[in-house]
């Protein structure tokens, strides 16, 4: 190959080169934006607000405050409901037991002995009924309403419907619905079908379906609550006397069929409260938003009650909150037998 062919391309790939230099410099001079934004900057269409590096640590409600009971006497007894499949542990309960217990109460897991639920209640002044999955017999419901209609108050925790998975050897599903539907029909109230989920940042916790509600109107169960967060939320189905205390945020939707509407989430009807979940008292729970001031509200509630039959069906068990001693108090003199008097001796005859 001689020297002319080899010069020559190469003069043309160096002219070449050297346009396409000049034109990006000129094309930057006169246009200096083009170049596009940083990464991580808005891209019009293609970067949304929370992708933005500002919203990569989403705020989180403030974990604070504490749970205060106030109910105007002292020395009430709430009772757990525990015989009707109910999904609630001791441990979950431990923060409610606690402030139930520095109020001067007591809380009792379960029926103590062999008393049966509806022989029960008359002895208690408020009643916990956490996610029954089993439902309740005639005989139950009937003491239920009268022991309500006689002073007690009764509180539930409803879940709404899910699918849960079980691990092990072989996987499988199982569908787990709140069971005393029977029973709450009664008071005006049952539980919806659905889960409630909202997609707002403002109106959700961090999650989806971590929905917020609000107070419907004023009363001792809203008092001090402006925002309470649930994590497996339904919705409550009302009719009757029935009334709504709190609703779920704007823009919540049932998780199944897409709807949004007006869900009601507190319920109450006279002595009975209806919540459409129950994960709200556990201790990762507990003081979320306003969830503290709630649970409080909660409580008292109970402890307002009046034991129709205090009395009746004493239990042996002394429950949470309470001792087991019985012993005499110190300084307390044991109390004495008295002597037997003596018969006197009979008066000999004829003297």
């Amino acid at each position: 190959m001689t020297e002319g062919r080899i010069v020559k391309p190469l003069a043309v790939f160096i002219v070449v080169l050297v346009a396409i230099l000049g034109g990006t410099f000129l094309l930057a001079v006169v246009n200096p934006g083009s170049s596009g934004p940083p990464d991580g900057q808005s891209i019009d269409g293609q970067s949304p607000s929370q992708y933005q590096p500002d919203a990569v640590n989403a705020p989180v409600d403030p974990e604070e405050g504490q749970i205060s009971v106030d109910a105007e006497a002292r020395g009430q007894r709430i009772l757990v409901d525990t015989s009707h499949g109910n999904q609630v542990s001791e441990s979950e309960l431990e923060p409610i037991i606690e402030a139930v217990f520095e109020a001067g109460h007591t809380v009792e897991y379960g029926t103590a002995g062999t008393a049966s639920f509806a022989d029960s209640l008359g002895q208690y002044d408020g009643v916990l009924i956490v996610q029954p999955l089993g439902s309740y017999s005639e005989e139950e419901r009937d003491a239920l309403q009268e022991y309500t209609d006689d002073g007690g108050r009764v509180v539930v925790l409803a879940e709404p419907t899910q699918t849960r998975l079980s691990t092990g050897f072989t996987q499988s599903t199982t569908t787990v619905s709140f069971g005393a539907n029977n029973a709450t029909e009664r008071y005006g109230v049952r539980m919806g079908s659905e889960q409630l989920y909202n997609v707002d940042d403002a109106a959700n916790d961090n999650n989806f379906k971590a929905i917020y509600a609000s107070p419907s109107g004023d009363g001792e169960l809203t008092d001090g609550v402006e925002t309470i967060t649930f994590d497996t939320a339904g919705y409550a189905v009302v009719n009757g006397d029935a009334e709504t205390k709190f609703t779920a945020a704007d823009g919540t939707r049932t998780l199944e069929t897409r709807r949004t509407g007006t869900y009601a989430t507190v319920v109450r009807n006279d002595n009975m409260v209806f919540v459409t979940d129950s994960t709200f008292i556990r201790s990762s729970e507990i003081y979320d938003a306003d969830n503290e001031v709630f649970i409080g509200n909660l409580l008292s509630f109970l402890l307002d009650g009046e034991a129709p039959d205090p009395g009746g069906a004493a239990s042996t068990d002394p429950g949470f909150g309470a001792g087991g001693d019985t012993s005499t108090p110190a300084g307390t003199p044991a109390e004495s037998t008295p002597s037997p008097t003596p018969t006197p001796a009979p008066t000999p005859s004829g003297s």
